[in-house]
């Protein structure tokens, strides 16, 4: 690996901070869980929010002057230059139902470029990393997309939105694009979808809504994997881009958005 300081510190801290919420996040798997609404269609439990504690009080302790913007702390610290992203539980629906595809995302940006990130699998012990200009690596060994072309042998992710109206717009996606592919996942967690862009197990993944800690660290891994990362209408990506995403091989993110503007039946 070849971070760049202060990269590689600011990758350390996250790295560990992680580690220490995966090990209490793997404590409680199964376990009993207080389940609380927070939204339509949307949950938290106590296990995202103690998961939370654990990292943000590390990120904090190693970088007072940082701002930090975590799923269910929200923001502080407005005018910092270095912002952390955090999602504590990607994945809280399936940690809830005892479905092991979850993950903790961390990320940091400078402005609107990020910089750091780490995307850590709680049960099956992995730890996707990337720094800017850095690569990106899993336990210590370099990822690359898949460097798949044609979306006719590609096997594409997808999530679904809370929201009614986004749920239908991602829904007219997928059925448009599912006639031109070999097939489809849907893990239930944006983070771990976009690692698996990023490590060539899946080829590439759309979702029409995503907020900033769902993607910020899985957008920074498929970039430095050799991927590419955009918009779905075709504009570029940033760790606040509120647009529908498209991640994929470089070929694959033109081909696909050519299949999504062609007009849908």
């Amino acid at each position: 690996m070849n971070e760049t300081a202060p990269y590689a510190t600011w990758l350390k801290v996250a790295v560990e901070a992680a580690h220490e919420a995966a090990d209490y996040l793997r404590g409680r798997w199964r376990g009993q869980h207080t389940i609380h609404p927070k939204g339509y269609r949307d949950i938290v439990t106590e296990s995202d929010k103690t998961a939370e504690r654990i990292i943000l009080g590390r990120l904090r302790t190693a970088f007072p002057d940082h701002a930090v913007t975590s799923e269910e702390a929200g923001a502080d610290r407005g005018t910092a230059p270095v912002r952390w992203l955090v999602d504590p539980l990607d994945g809280t629906t399936n940690f809830s139902r005892d479905n092991p595809n979850f993950c903790i995302s961390i990320a940091a940006a400078e402005g609107e470029t990020a910089v750091v990130a780490v995307i850590a699998d709680p049960l099956r012990g992995l730890t996707f990393t990337a720094t800017r200009g850095g690569g990106a690596w899993l336990d210590g060994s370099a990822l690359h997309t898949s460097g798949r072309r044609e979306a006719a042998t590609a096997m594409f992710t997808a999530d679904f939105p809370r929201d009614p109206a986004q749920r239908a717009a991602q829904i007219a996606h997928i059925n448009h694009l599912l006639p031109h592919v070999r097939t489809m996942r849907a893990l239930g967690s944006a983070a771990l979808n976009m690692a698996y862009v990023a490590a060539g197990w899946v080829d590439f993944y759309v979702n029409v809504h995503l907020s900033p800690w769902d993607h910020a660290a899985a957008g920074l891994l498929v970039q430095e994997a050799g991927g590419a990362i955009g918009t779905c209408s075709g504009g570029p990506w940033t760790p606040y881009v509120a647009d529908p995403l498209l991640a994929a091989t470089p070929e694959l993110l033109a081909a696909v958005h050519r299949l999504l503007e062609t007009p849908h039946a």
